[in-house]
């Protein structure tokens, strides 16, 4: 397998701190081949320790510790907000329109 190459343009563009890798296979029509679903991301990781441009370190953050650098920001900023008074603004999704149509782009299989 080869590794998919938006990854390494992201890398390139924005640095290794700011690119992740997530689960959500939802609403995806097509895949690379190779990456069919999460189990298959190992091989992914294999693939770009072999390039020698990904580092073990440049994996885990790849992998999720980016993603948990940004929660904990997020909750500190939540944290700062909350200790200087600011509720957060709670919004709904619209419902549904007469025609049964959802306002989210990808609202899952009806069942």
């Amino acid at each position: 397998m080869q590794p998919p190459a938006h990854i390494n343009h992201i890398r390139d563009v924005a640095g290794v701190d700011h690119v992740g890798i997530g689960a959500g296979y939802d609403g995806v029509n097509l895949v690379p081949q190779g990456l069919e679903d999460v189990s298959r991301y190992p091989y992914l990781f294999a693939e770009l320790l072999v390039s020698e441009k990904w580092t073990e370190e440049d994996i885990a953050k790849l992998a999720g510790r980016n993603l948990i650098r940004v929660f904990k920001q997020v909750e500190q900023v939540r944290d700062q907000l909350e200790a200087q008074g600011m509720l957060p603004i709670d919004q709904s999704i619209p419902p549904e329109d007469i025609l049964g149509r959802s306002y989210c782009r990808y609202s899952g299989p009806r069942t």
